[in-house]
């Protein structure tokens, strides 16, 4: 390279440094009364603070700045909550304000987020794909009417586990319940056992759905500074578009065969509708089939994930303590008996198995920043100003460690959500102290379903088999290492062996 290139690269970069500087000087100025906040570097503010476990990073910056801080990550002002009272600013007294929504460059591929209702902006369309879900799809009375197909995939899930374990084989939690999940979705959605496990279409839909969360949750330069987009230098919009095109064609088929079809049901006859029934009764000018082909993708992109991650965070933390399985499984004993197979409805009988489920929503929320915000208009809350535009993340994660609000933040300890003055306290939106699905406008849709899903999929896998690690592995071996994402899994994922514990004709 010769000098004067270097010498225009230097005054480039130079150049570019002032220009950041100036907008960041104006920023502070403007926003004087932005909450407090760590000092950043010029260009890309507080980025590097984040490290691989924002959660984490954010959780220790909030101990110095306070539950309510503002950062500069890249050309974005970000403001953290980090604890009950703020969340609840946010997300109740001032929801109305900061109901947008900070669109990544993953989920605007082939304009996703204007058919989605996780990315979509705060508006009447998304008001309307919120009322179809609150009445149509996620209705106590829908799920009760589709309770049959959800119970016939977790006899399937169960069977194919107990096959294993006669082969002697360990089982991949993760890998198992994901695939389950995707086809308990698909029977609600479709009506029939969508997939065969072993199928490249499963497989390919399945690897698809992954990469897309995968792509979605890394960081993404684009993300921070909207200005590279046309140059995508991480690559990240092109191999989104691959595998969302992917997803699309295999849902586009199951809606063009439905259409082919009678408006009667699945096969013509008058049995209860599934969700693609109920979709394509919807269909208007405002509600297209571009808008039920995203819908779908967003149920079955969140709910297979958010789901299969919660149930083996669940069993990895029990087969950890495994005098706590011990005391779920005499419940299950005790409620339901070792003759017949466990039922959505015997759930609700089950305190400390409920008790697990909070315990571990609290201690690993699947999503442990919720989705970002966006403050639509400028927002004063405690005397500080969330500015028009800034993203806003619920530091969930920080929350549940709180040692102010929690004994023993660290610990997996369901018994806390028993005989005590958090035994009233749920995630349904209401108590601050947990909103693993987040709480206001923009609370998870499909909560019902997820609710009924964890609960019934884990107690049955506690109902049906002992439990252990593999290959005389001792509990306290198991590596519980967190790995950061759009949910947080496990870095390694869960293996185990599992031996029947009921009579073979009731599997």
């Amino acid at each position: 390279m010769d000098m004067g290139s270097v010498l225009w690269y230097s005054v480039l970069g130079i150049a570019s440094i002032i220009v950041f500087l100036l907008i960041d000087f104006w920023r502070r100025k403007t926003y004087s009364r932005l909450p407090p906040g760590p000092p950043g570097w010029p260009i890309v503010g507080n980025l590097f603070q984040l490290g691989n476990k924002p959660n984490e990073a954010l959780f220790h910056l909030a101990t110095k700045y306070g539950p309510l801080m503002s950062l500069s990550l890249g050309m974005k002002t970000t403001v953290v909550v980090s604890s009950p009272a703020m969340a609840k600013q946010v997300l109740k007294t001032h929801d109305h304000v900061l109901a947008g929504r900070t669109v990544i460059q993953a989920a605007q591929c082939f304009s996703h987020d204007k058919s989605s209702i996780i990315w979509g902006q705060y508006g009447s369309h998304w008001r309307m794909l919120r009322r179809i879900s609150n009445t149509e799809l996620f209705s106590a009375k829908r799920l009760e009417a589709l309770e049959h197909l959800r119970r016939d995939q977790v006899v399937r899930t169960i069977q194919q586990i107990l096959d294993q374990s006669i082969k002697g084989k360990t089982i991949n939690i993760g890998d198992t319940v994901v695939q389950s999940s995707i086809n308990l979705l698909g029977n609600m959605a479709f009506g029939k056992h969508m997939f065969d496990p072993h199928s490249p279409d499963f497989q390919e839909f399945k690897d698809s759905l992954w990469k897309m969360m995968v792509l979605g949750g890394a960081p993404n330069l684009v993300d921070f500074f909207p200005f590279l987009q046309w140059l995508d230098p991480q690559g990240v919009g092109h191999n989104t578009r691959i595998y969302l095109k992917r997803v699309y064609d295999i849902l586009d088929k199951f809606i063009e065969d439905r259409l082919a079809t009678t408006n009667k049901g699945r096969d013509g006859s008058d049995g209860p509708k599934d969700l693609l029934d109920a979709l394509l009764d919807m269909r208007s000018h405002e509600f297209t089939l571009t808008d039920i082909r995203g819908y779908l993708t967003d149920i079955f992109g969140a709910g297979s994930d958010t789901t299969a991650k919660t149930i083996e965070w669940a069993m990895a933390e029990l087969i950890c303590n495994p005098e706590k399985m011990k005391r779920a499984q005499v419940e299950l004993d005790e409620v339901v008996g070792r003759n017949r197979r466990v039922e959505e409805s015997d759930t609700e009988r089950l305190p400390y198995l409920r008790a697990v489920v909070k315990e571990v929503l609290r201690l690993h929320p699947v999503a442990p920043l919720l989705i970002p915000h966006r403050a639509d208009s400028d927002c004063e809350i405690e005397g500080f100003v969330i500015p028009k535009h800034s993203q806003v993340i619920v530091n969930i994660w920080a929350i549940g460690r709180d040692p102010a609000i929690w004994i023993k933040p660290s610990k997996f300890f369901p018994e806390r959500f028993i005989d005590s003055e958090m035994s009233s306290v749920d995630y349904r939106g209401q108590h601050f102290e947990l909103i693993s699905f987040g709480a206001g406008r923009r609370m998870c849709v499909g909560l019902p379903l997820a609710s009924r899903v964890i609960h019934l999929v884990l107690a049955s896998l506690l109902h049906s088999f002992e439990w252990a690690p593999p290959n005389d592995m001792s509990a306290e071996q198991l590596d519980m290492t967190e790995k950061f994402g759009v949910t947080i899994q496990k870095a390694v994922p869960l293996e185990a062996t599992s031996t029947p514990r009921l009579p073979r004709d009731v599997y």
